[in-house]
């Protein structure tokens, strides 16, 4: 008799598989366990023990072992001049009307810097500051000055300090040229009294006096060179000829580096030495200059280089600890202001090298230096070789026999 197979009987089979197969799992787990429970105590060693050191390799490089001296330096103008105007005759207040002079622009001599009280601030290249108005008749240094501008511009001047008809026709020039109006004033002349006085004795109407074109004091500043960088500049609206501070500032159009470092990090760095300026992706050669100590920049009138904070660096009587020096690039920087990299090559090892690691070489002897160079198959070799240098951790080296050792071998160092 055939036996039926119900559902029943089908749901209690694939319980009773399952069942089995959970324990036979648990069985096998059970025993991982317990083998893990009972290692040998040598077999526990073991596991601790970490893994075998292989051996430590270096690349091999080739170039210039050099020992050098970084700094990091502030770009800018080898020298900074503050401007302040002066207050325009008879006016309440001096605003700045027109022409703004705009930071990184450039100042020149006999130029237009800007314009106050709708008048215009000429620049003109002169070592002192402008100390009267200057017209026909007067004679010094500052007319000097004045006329170096003019001829420098091409007005036809001859600069021998005397303001005469030439410089008055000059100057005449210069404000047309200029889009401003001549300023003029009495005639001065002794010419000019004796005609009056004698018209009044005669009881006749003295005619006005002749007007004769001048220079007002208010109108000129002294610039630093003839081409200067304007490092703070005004705007239009702007009150100037405060007396508190200056109005603008110019700067030299040399640009240098300026370095302050601890007299520690010096590395021997002296006057003179060749270094390289990095800035800005640019790379130019320039020349150390003077290094003084900063109590030695005090003691001539500046002040100490300052922190973060503004306090002084210099230790005074103990000592400078820092020093400061600029970089004069030897050719035209492009770039007016900004942080700058400076290196400093104190003296070449070797050039166009193989260089490795000081651990690298072995010492076999006089004259017997080997270092052990890993073949392509994992195995090691050593080289002889000879010394050339040491710096700083690294040896140039050159291989006994040409070829034996290149750059991108890999030489053992541990």
């Amino acid at each position: 008799m055939t036996e039926v197979s119900t559902p029943e009987k089908s749901k209690r089979s694939r319980w009773v598989v399952m069942v089995a197969v959970a324990l036979t799992v648990a069985i096998i787990l059970a025993g991982f366990w317990f083998a893990t429970q009972f290692q040998s105590s040598a077999q526990r060693e073991a596991d601790a023990k970490a893994p075998a050191a292989g051996p430590v390799v270096a690349e091999v490089t080739q170039g210039t072992l050099a020992g050098e001296v970084s700094f990091t330096g502030q770009a800018g103008p080898l020298t900074q001049t503050l401007v302040s105007v002066l207050a325009a005759e008879g006016a309440s207040l001096s605003v700045v009307t027109g022409r703004p002079l705009k930071a990184g622009e450039t100042a020149s001599s006999g130029q237009v810097l800007t314009e106050v009280n709708g008048r215009p601030l000429f620049g003109v290249l002169s070592a002192f500051s402008f100390y009267r108005d200057m017209g026909v008749g007067d004679r010094g240094p500052d007319v000097e000055a004045l006329q170096n501008a003019l001829a420098a511009r091409s007005y036809g001047v001859t600069a021998d300090g005397l303001f005469g008809k030439e410089t008055a026709a000059a100057v005449k020039r210069w404000y047309d040229d200029s889009g401003y109006v001549p300023p003029t004033r009495d005639s001065a002349s002794a010419e000019d009294a004796n005609v009056a006085e004698r018209e009044e004795s005669k009881g006749t109407e003295a005619q006005a006096p002749a007007q004769e074109v001048y220079v007002p004091v208010p109108e000129l500043v002294a610039i630093p060179a003839k081409s200067a960088q304007v490092i703070q500049g005004v705007q239009i609206g702007q009150r100037v000829a405060g007396g508190e501070q200056a109005d603008f500032i110019l700067g030299s159009a040399d640009i240098v580096i300026a370095i302050t470092v601890p007299v520690t990090a010096l590395g021997g760095v002296e006057a003179g030495d060749t270094a390289t300026i990095a800035i800005e992706g640019v790379a130019v050669e320039g020349t150390v200059g003077d290094i003084r100590s900063t109590d030695a920049t005090d003691a001539a009138g500046s002040s100490d280089s300052q922190d973060g904070d503004g306090q002084s660096t210099s230790d005074g009587a103990d000592g400078a600890s820092e020093v400061t020096f600029t970089v004069t690039p030897t050719a035209a920087l492009t770039v007016k202001s900004g942080r700058a990299r400076v290196t400093v090559v104190k003296e070449v090892i070797a050039q166009d090298a193989l260089i490795v690691p000081v651990l690298a070489v072995s010492d076999r002897g006089p004259d017997q230096n080997v270092v052990t160079k890993q073949a392509p198959d994992g195995t090691f070799v050593e080289v002889p070789v000879t010394v050339l240098g040491t710096l700083q951790g690294e040896v140039a080296v050159e291989p006994a026999n040409p070829g034996a050792l290149e750059p991108g071998d890999q030489v053992r160092v541990g």
